[in-house]
């Protein structure tokens, strides 16, 4: 059961440390998603994480960065994806080796063969923690069905904490995405337990 952690949009203090301690002790993917800042603004953040740890970093656009760091890939948010396909394919034609992910947030938008991204978020799964008033979107029936025929790698997003992640495998997700409910007092407990509880819950 994959665990990927994603940033906080804004800061949060000692940010670069805190995840540098979640990439030690756990064995989740890190997204870097920090929403107008830019490159060199990211490089900077990057340079405060043990390069050792880079591997398992996915940043959301900015691919340059790939070109100064050993970084997992790059992801392509919905509308980086919708608009801007020839971005996409440039990048998978010039660097084979890099990882890419997507995010969707309906069903039958996940039309993509299904080699294209190593995998792909679906959300809102559960109503969002990080974003109030922003409630789940599918039907748990629907989701199961879907999720027994696709050949993609999907990720629950939206919602997650570790009292979720057993109905996320049940449904048969191969992963889940948590913002919210790492982004706390304490992220580094709440990444521990998540990864703890994803372990238990492999399927």
């Amino acid at each position: 059961m994959r665990l990927i952690i994603i940033s906080p949009p804004d800061e949060y203090p000692d940010e670069p440390q805190v995840v540098s301690q979640i990439l030690k002790r756990t064995s989740a993917i890190f997204h870097l998603r920090k929403p107008g800042q830019r490159g060199s603004q990211l490089a900077g953040y990057l340079q405060q994480i043990p390069a050792a740890h880079h591997h398992r970093i996915m940043v959301h656009g900015h691919p340059r960065l790939l070109d100064r760091f050993n970084l997992r890939g790059i992801h392509f948010t919905e509308r980086e994806r919708v608009r801007h396909p020839e971005g996409l394919r440039r990048l998978m034609r010039e660097r084979p080796e890099c990882r890419l992910s997507s995010a969707y947030h309906r069903i039958a938008d996940i039309t993509d063969p299904r080699g294209r991204f190593d995998y792909i978020f679906l959300s809102p799964i559960f109503d969002s923690i990080s974003k109030p008033g922003y409630p789940a979107a599918f039907d748990h029936m629907e989701l199961k069905r879907f999720l027994s025929c696709t050949g993609h790698t999907v990720v629950a997003l939206g919602g997650i904490d570790a009292a979720r992640v057993a109905t996320a495998v049940s449904l048969g997700f191969k992963g889940i995405a948590a913002l919210g409910a790492v982004w706390g007092p304490a992220p580094l407990t709440a990444a521990r337990q998540l990864s703890v509880v994803c372990r238990k819950n492999a399927p």
